[in-house]
């Protein structure tokens, strides 16, 4: 609807003032009084032209409206009012196509590369990882459901100095079994090491294996057979917590290939050839304030080590050169300052500005009974994304994440969600899937009515009751919630739908008898129910949340 929308603005635009706008807004307004859909165009169209944005609202809604649609000035804004035998029509269409109602070929095939998670293999995956995770892989949903070809990728930080810290964290535990030490090691450890009680697992594990084999190692070799295993058992473990989730990866990127490659050397040395590095300190720096950096970076130490950086840049050029017509991360809040060193390298090496786009994901905050939760009940550190799904359950944990927009702070309350009340929103919206389903057993059982398969779709012109009307208009307007939270990359969009549209069927469904004498009355009602199952399992299915058949 509001692409049609829009178009018809254009052109009417077009057509009395003979002026191209864009950037205008086309949404729902904050009242549902004032209508359905809402724009600003006349303040633009005002602005370029130095007129008065009322007269335009005037003019332009007085064009626009027709007999599907009533558009009325409000100040310097149109409000559209649609027609009910439009939202009915379309209700109809819904019901005849059922799910393709809301697919379309957008991206046509082009190609796009997710890259979420990516969480060093140093430790299991917190809630943070948790929640960028759930993001990513709706996002990578939601594209292909719009006809891109879309590839989930894991980057692996198998490389550098966090993972030689692990294998030396193994390491020094590994010793400590034989009652041994290494002053030196153990300094290293105390100061920078990783503490948890997974690495004291990791190493009985190595023990078990290995006997007191790797104490006769030189001690760098050994730290580097123990960060290996570390690595691999970690990541497995990485795969198993997420796979609790539904969620799976097309390629998992090892950082250490790139310089096993080459690669790392290979994009330094285009930068060299193309001026934007030099030499100072006996490091090698990139010129990163000539693309608005605050400082310029460091690609290689004084100590002839690559940093972070480098392999970054190197990753992402090796992602362009795959052939992706586009790139989004998603990141952790606390990597905002990251990107525009990165976002200037790319442009140093020629990639488009619009070619990498990032995802931010904000903290999450756990509660339960009340207060907030620091201490992991198995290791002593943090609450893990393992325990988490195992305490409410995969839905619950995918649909709380997409509960708001990544970019802002999520509170996650355990007691809450564990409720069968209309305060767990999780709860809410399967109990609209489960109540519909319900009461279509109940009609097969006692009057051989089989909502799946009757034809429904011409009863629809029976809904005359305003609440019913309203479900009709929500159910039908999901399609274009689902179409923006996928064009502008914004999942939780379709969380918030689900949500508004669970609150006015659950009210429906306590003030109105679907199982009536009057037949006609019935299948219109039925016709109602169906439609709006459609709508939500669609969209939980986007979510990959189960839409269950009871509760």
């Amino acid at each position: 609807m509001r692409e049609t929308l829009e178009s018809s603005i254009k052109e009417t635009i077009k057509e009395i003032y003979g002026i191209n706008i864009e950037g205008f807004t086309v949404e729902k307004p904050k009242e549902e009084s004032l209508g359905d859909l809402s724009t600003n165009v006349a303040f633009l169209v005002a602005k370029e032209l130095k007129i008065n944005p009322k007269d335009v609202a005037q003019e332009l809604a007085k064009k626009l409206s027709n007999k599907k649609m009533l558009a009325k000035a409000s100040g310097g804004f149109i409000n559209f009012t649609f027609s009910e035998n439009f939202w009915r029509e379309e209700f109809e269409k819904l019901l005849k196509e059922r799910e393709k109602y809301f697919v379309e070929d957008i991206g046509k095939g082009e190609s796009v590369q997710i890259e979420f998670v990516s969480a060093n293999p140093t430790g299991p995956l917190h809630l943070g990882h948790g929640r960028g995770a759930v993001v990513g892989d709706v996002l990578a949903n939601l594209l292909e459901t719009y006809g891109y070809r879309v590839v989930r990728e894991y980057y692996i930080n198998d490389a550098g100095y966090q993972v030689y810290l692990l294998g030396l964290s193994v390491f020094c535990r590994y010793m400590e079994l034989f009652g041994q030490e290494d002053a030196e090691l153990k300094q290293v450890y105390e100061r920078e090491g990783y503490k948890g009680s997974y690495i004291k697992k990791l190493a009985e594990d190595v023990k078990a294996f290995y006997g007191d084999a790797l104490l006769k190692e030189e001690r760098q070799k050994a730290i580097e057979r123990l960060r290996d295993y570390a690595v691999k058992r970690l990541l497995e473990e990485i795969r198993d917590d997420l796979e609790l989730l539904n969620i799976k990866f097309d390629v998992w990127y090892s950082e250490r290939s790139l310089y096993e490659e080459g690669k790392v050397e290979q994009v330094i040395n285009l930068l060299r050839e193309r001026g934007y590095t030099y030499e100072k300190d006996q490091a090698l720096w990139f010129r990163s304030t000539d693309f608005g950096d605050d400082k310029d970076r460091v690609l290689i130490r004084s100590d002839g080590t690559y940093t972070y950086f480098a392999s970054d840049v190197a990753y992402h050029w090796e992602k362009y050169k795959r052939g992706f017509a586009r790139v989004i991360n998603v990141w952790g809040a606390d990597h905002h300052g990251y990107l525009p060193r990165l976002k200037g390298a790319l442009s140093a090496l020629g990639v488009p500005q619009n070619w990498l786009h990032v995802q931010f994901v904000q903290m999450v905050r756990l509660f339960s009974a009340g207060q907030e939760v620091r201490m992991s009940k198995r290791t002593g550190e943090f609450v893990t994304l393992r325990e988490l799904v195992e305490e409410v359950g995969s839905d619950a944990v995918r649909f709380t994440f997409l509960t708001k927009r990544s970019d802002t702070p999520l509170d996650f309350d355990i007691d809450l969600l564990k409720k069968k009340s209309s305060e767990n929103p999780v709860f809410y919206v399967q109990y609209m899937h489960a109540r519909i389903r319900g009461v279509f057993r109940e009609v097969l059982s006692r009057f051989g009515i089989d909502a799946d398969k009757e034809e429904l779709n011409k009863f629809v012109y029976n809904l005359r009751e305003e609440q019913e009307l309203k479900l009709v208009k929500k159910a039908v307007s999901l399609k274009d919630s689902i179409k923006e939270a996928a064009l502008r990359w914004l999942p939780h969009i379709i969380t918030y739908e689900l949500i508004d549209l669970a609150k006015d069927f659950h009210n429906y469904y306590n003030h109105y008898r679907v199982i009536v004498e009057d037949r006609e009355v019935m299948l219109s009602r039925l016709a109602l129910f169906k439609g709006i199952e459609t709508s939500v399992k669609f969209a939980l299915k986007l979510m990959k949340v189960s839409a269950p058949e009871r509760m």
